[in-house]
Parts: C-alpha cells; structure tokens; sequence
C-alpha cells in the first residue's frame, strides 16, 4: 500500500487585538478537520493492512478507552509505545494553596484540587520523536486559507462564524489593488476550494477566537485548563 503524505493545511488568521505588539500582524493555525470516530479509527487501521477486522481492532480500542483512564487515575501514567505516555495532573482551586504544614492537619484533598487532567506526552527518543520540530518532519505542511471569526444573529441568538478566504485569492486581489491585476488569473489555485463562508461554526482547533500567540509551540501542558 503507496504511503502517501496528506497535505497537513495552514490557515492564517489576524490579530485584531490593537494593543498588541502584534496588531495587524498574521499567525498560522492549523486547519483542523472533522474529529475522527473511534470506528472510522478502527477501519483506518484496518486499511492500513491490519490482519484483523474492523470488530476486533474496534474492541481492542475500546478496552483501552476503558482502562486508560482508570489507571490514570490511580496516579500510573499509560505509556502506548512509540505514541507517548497517558498521565495526570492536578488543578488547583482557586485559593487552594496549602498555608503551612499545620493547616494540613485534617486537610480534605477534595478542597485544594479542582480537576484531575488527563495529559498526554508524546514520546521523545531519538527513534520515535513526536515533539515539536520533529512531528513537523512527519507532515506536509500546505497553505490554504485566511481565517476570519465574525459574530452574527441567527434566530435572535448571537452565533460566531468562521470566514474563509483561499490565501491564493487574497494574494491576487490584493494585486489587483495594486495594480498587477494580471496575475489575477491566478485565483483559487492549489488545494484551495471555494472562497465562501464555512457557517458550520467554529471547527476544532480553529475556535476560540484570535490567535494571538507569537507563532510558537500551543503544546498547553505547561497549565492547567
């Protein structure tokens, strides 16, 4: 079976926030797609040339998502091979910082803790790395859109929208506004489909509003959520 690399796309979306440094300025994001079922997983993984069936894979996953977590929380980080290490860690409350060693006298966990994070470390050896720059080598990394978020009024309810603008079609225009209307043939090339609106609402990874971020690593293991 050909091991074709699927292109891994990029979108870009503004900062509009006008006291930043960063005003004006255009950060990557990635285009994240519709979450894939455990079943589609399951199927994915018997393409992949699985002696098994579809069932057997499925039950086998769904035996880990069984146990996973209840090991975790009994405080045994999982680790699944060269995939990486399943572990958790506490919230705290708010003014769940422990004064002195008196006040843990009596002390009930439950009013210092919040939540208990199940977090996910991606293996880092020489042979297996999945950190940063490295799962970077593993992608094809492929421009697509400019994002935008808007907020409209649906039935009487304010809703956001997610905007997208192929980059190839604001490259041209904005070279028609320069003058270079020439190369305005140039539209809608590559993978990019449709200049239109996505109003599904705000998808994955692409929510949340602006990406104010410098362009750096959003690994969000360094707090808790």
């Amino acid at each position: 079976m050909a091991n074709e690399r699927i292109a891994l796309g990029i979108n870009l979306r503004k900062n509009k926030i006008s006291t930043s440094t960063a005003f004006g300025k255009y950060y990557p994001e990635v285009d994240v797609q519709k979450t894939l079922s455990l079943r589609g997983f399951a199927e994915h993984m018997v393409m992949h040339g699985s002696i098994y069936g579809r069932s057997i894979v499925e039950g086998v996953l769904l035996q880990i998502c069984d146990c996973l977590p209840e090991l975790v929380a009994q405080g045994v980080p999982v680790q699944l091979g060269s995939l990486g290490t399943f572990y958790p860690t506490a919230e705290v409350a708010k003014d769940g910082a422990v004064l002195n060693i008196a006040a843990m006298d009596g002390l009930n966990p439950n009013d210092i803790v919040q939540a208990i994070h199940i977090r996910f470390l991606p293996d880092s050896t020489k042979l297996d790395n999945l950190c940063g720059p490295k799962f970077k080598n593993r992608c094809s990394l492929e421009l697509r859109n400019i994002v935008d978020t808007q907020e409209v009024v649906v039935n009487g309810k304010t809703k956001k929208m997610q905007i997208l603008k192929p980059i190839a079609t604001a490259v041209a225009e904005w070279k028609e506004s320069q003058g270079e209307g020439g190369n305005s043939g140039t539209t809608g090339g590559g993978s990019n489909q449709g200049g239109g609106t996505n109003t599904g609402g705000d998808n994955g990874g692409n929510t949340g509003g602006d990406n104010n971020g410098g362009g750096g690593d959003q690994t969000g293991d360094g707090s808790d959520q």
